[in-house]
């Protein structure tokens, strides 16, 4: 007895492995018997015709057939659940670690250079009658710390939600990116539309990330960017001639962008042979 198991959209019979199956004609050797669930053709079962004398047991086997075709069903809804909470929970450290790493960054930078901005203003004050020279360079250095501190609060801001995108849009944010990249960036196509601002954002973040990385990590002369929309998708890519040796696993901040592109399903593929330069690549949905 063999179980042939019916494929809907591909309108055939296909054994365990996925191989196809051709039924025997209704005049060889080997009987038919089709195997059904809610009223829906689910496979068939081809066995010896002298079965057709005992009906109850071909039923009895269609309805075990029929039982472990909804087992495999149920197996993979749980495998395909395990994998979302999988990935909620790489979400929720992703989101830990980026809510970490602001608190630093605010602690080490801004909220210091305002702490020192404070001590340096009390310390002029108090020198304005004995020294008006001594003064006046304290408040220059004042205006030094201060200018440094909105620097630093407005790299932080690009870090959260850079401004430029919400106002003009993803070509103009990567433009911006290219322009403060500290090697040549090339740049290809870039969207002429707005596409939502999900996928806006996560693009964005790719190309940050992957620019970020080539600075510090690929020893490279020059990157290209491009970012193409077809097919109701947004491909993002990002590549350098670099030492190459990246990987996804090992690096943070791309195991964070993949956890951020799964929730709009995307998908991060990282192309990085050893002394071949990296390319960064995601094709993300924006129907």
């Amino acid at each position: 007895m063999e179980l042939a198991y019916w494929l809907p959209d591909s309108g055939q019979h296909v054994d365990a492995e996925g191989r196809p199956v051709k039924l025997p004609a209704p005049d060889s050797d080997r009987a038919v018997t089709p195997v059904e669930r809610d009223r829906r053709r689910i496979a068939a079962i081809v066995h010896d015709p002298a079965l057709l004398e005992d009906p109850e047991q071909v039923r009895a086997a269609g309805a075990a057939a029929a039982l472990a075709l909804e087992n495999a069903r149920l197996e993979a809804e749980l495998r395909a659940k395990e994998e979302v909470r999988a990935s909620r929970s790489r979400l929720v450290e992703v989101g830990l670690s980026q809510r970490r790493r602001l608190e630093r960054d605010l602690h080490d930078g801004a909220q210091q250079r305002l702490v020192s901005l404070a001590l340096t203003l009390r310390l002029a004050r108090t020198r304005v009658a004995r020294s008006a020279g001594e003064a006046e360079r304290l408040l220059d250095r004042s205006r030094e710390e201060l200018d440094q501190a909105l620097e630093e609060l407005r790299e932080l801001a690009r870090g959260i939600h850079p401004a430029v995108l919400s106002d003009r849009g993803l070509a103009a944010a990567v433009e911006a990116l290219a322009n403060r990249a500290p090697l040549p960036v090339e740049l290809g196509e870039l969207p002429s539309e707005r596409v939502p601002e999900q996928v806006e954002l996560a693009a964005y973040f790719v190309v940050s990330e992957a620019l970020t990385n080539v600075a510090k990590y690929a020893s490279a002369n020059r990157a290209s960017v491009a970012v193409t929309k077809a097919n109701g998708h947004l491909t993002v890519e990002v590549s350098d001639d670099g030492v190459g040796g990246a990987d996804l696993e090992r690096g943070s901040g791309l195991r964070g962008l993949a956890a951020r592109l799964e929730v709009i399903e995307g998908r991060l593929r990282v192309e990085s042979e050893p002394g071949r330069g990296t390319t960064v690549r995601t094709s993300i949905p924006c129907g």
